[in-house]
């Protein structure tokens, strides 16, 4: 089941200061295990060893947290809020895109689908909404962690975003956004900003 933009900030927005607070442990903890060699680290394991920083703290913040819950199947690690919604840890690529491992199960996820060999992992959430916990480290502000919560659609594309990063600018659009009656029918992406921002496409 896909809920609304609106029904995640009514039903989970009351965690959304502690995913930033998260995120900020997770910069920290960061720099300061890799201090003296972050200009040594390539993208591809500085992304890895952030990714595992933010499971390590999720542990910690699901057992501390009521309504979150951590679960792990083999590689799948995923966070569950309310029993109503799936937070999986994604660096963003393109846009609000993430990178899909080319397998069943990881291509499932992206379409908002319960992958079938984790489905036991949620006997009493079977329609949860699945979310990618997407950040990003800004290339003119790489002390800095840009947090979003994704949600696609059924077709694998961004249907909304609500930005939770503590940066003045945030990630911005890297790809443009559809305007209406331009391409598909139906497909677009809706971008919640910060209350004192306004939208820059329109």
């Amino acid at each position: 089941m896909i809920r609304s933009i609106d029904d995640a900030s009514t039903e989970i927005g009351h965690h959304f200061a502690g995913l930033r607070a998260l995120s900020r442990e997770v910069q920290e903890q960061f720099r300061a295990d890799c201090r003296g060699i972050a200009p040594f680290i390539q993208k591809r394991t500085r992304a890895s060893i952030i990714r595992d920083i933010f499971m390590r703290k999720f542990r910690d913040f699901c057992d501390l947290t009521k309504g979150a819950h951590f679960h792990r199947k083999h590689q799948l690690e995923l966070v569950g809020l309310e029993s109503k919604w799936l937070l999986r840890v994604k660096q963003l690529a393109s846009g609000f895109s993430v990178g899909v491992s080319p397998t069943h199960a990881s291509e499932q996820y992206d379409a908002n689908v319960m992958p079938d060999y984790a489905a036991d992992l949620f006997p009493d959430a079977p329609e949860a909404t699945l979310l990618y916990l997407g950040w990003s480290v800004p290339e003119n502000a790489p002390n800095r962690i840009d947090l979003y919560l994704v949600c696609n659609d059924h077709n694998r594309n961004v249907l909304w975003v609500i930005d939770l990063s503590d940066g003045d600018a945030g990630r911005g659009i890297q790809t443009p956004l559809p305007s209406e009656g331009d391409g598909d029918t139906g497909v677009g992406i809706r971008v919640r900003v910060k209350h004192n921002e306004q939208k820059a496409n329109g």
